[in-house]
């Protein structure tokens, strides 16, 4: 807890002041950018948020360069309402699920924003940037919410955002095409955080190097609300990391979590 506000600051001002194409992890998942001279968000979140802490945060002032806020699901690690609401009078196009409309629309409070309601396979373009939404894959076993992935095209390069995965069909992701990268939401199996060998972790990595990306960036680790059972670190990525090398050593893999920047 103790520095996320200065964290904060760095990447609210790296974040605005940026030329090259690049992420900024607000938390553990969840995504300022700028690509292509778009400046643009998926999921974004506060920590403060999701402990439901007090903070004094100017979310509509730090993000005011925002040209669109970018929604997956609704879990409470993705959709956070108290900053969202602070960007209702931002110009910004709202791109949200149809499943996530009717809460998202309670922050509106009357007011008419431009709302754009992602469809799998159709394009949608914001000046330079093109996001191409394609259904998630986030229930399991009977459990999970809808989920929407995107695949981002900027500057000749293209990336895919599957979010929170929990089924993992290898062929999955090859239906996008030639990929540049990958960030994949770390996840190995419910309640399995402290065995040995998380039970999905093959079918994880195979889900993720079948499509042959360039790069793989691994982030959802050190998720602070969750129980130890439930809570993915860097010794998990560990060993992500050694599997995807025997499945494909040619890809770039590198984790990310919250305060860290990613060149694109």
């Amino acid at each position: 807890m103790e520095g996320y506000h200065a964290l904060w600051e760095q990447m609210v001002a790296q974040w605005r002041a940026a030329e090259t194409d690049a992420a900024w992890l607000t938390y553990c998942a969840n995504y300022l950018f700028h690509t292509a001279g778009v400046h643009w968000a998926l999921d974004p979140l506060s920590l403060f948020s999701r402990l439901s802490l007090p903070n004094n945060l100017d979310f509509a002032n730090d993000l005011a360069p925002l040209e669109a806020v970018v929604l997956t699901h609704r879990h409470a690690d993705h959709l956070d309402l108290e900053l969202l609401s602070d960007l209702v009078d931002l110009p910004i196009s709202w791109i949200v699920p149809e499943f996530m409309l009717k809460e998202v629309q309670t922050i509106f409070m009357g007011k008419t924003p431009k709302v754009v309601i992602p469809q799998p396979g159709v394009p949608i373009q914001i000046k330079n940037l093109v996001l191409t939404p394609f259904e998630g894959l986030h229930f399991r076993d009977g459990n999970g919410v809808p989920e929407m992935g995107y695949l981002a095209e900027f500057s000749g390069k293209r990336w895919a955002f599957p979010g929170d995965t929990r089924l993992f069909p290898p062929e999955s992701l090859t239906k996008l095409g030639s990929l540049d990268g990958i960030f994949a939401h770390l996840w190995l199996g419910k309640k399995c955080a402290l065995y040995e060998t998380p039970p999905l972790l093959e079918d994880f990595c195979r889900f993720i190097t079948e499509p042959a990306p360039r790069r793989l960036v691994v982030t959802h680790m050190h998720e602070l609300a969750r129980k130890p059972d439930d809570f993915w670190d860097t010794s998990h990525f560990s060993q992500v990391n050694a599997r995807c090398g025997e499945l494909n050593p040619e890809i770039l893999i590198t984790p990310a979590w919250t305060g860290m920047s990613v060149e694109l």
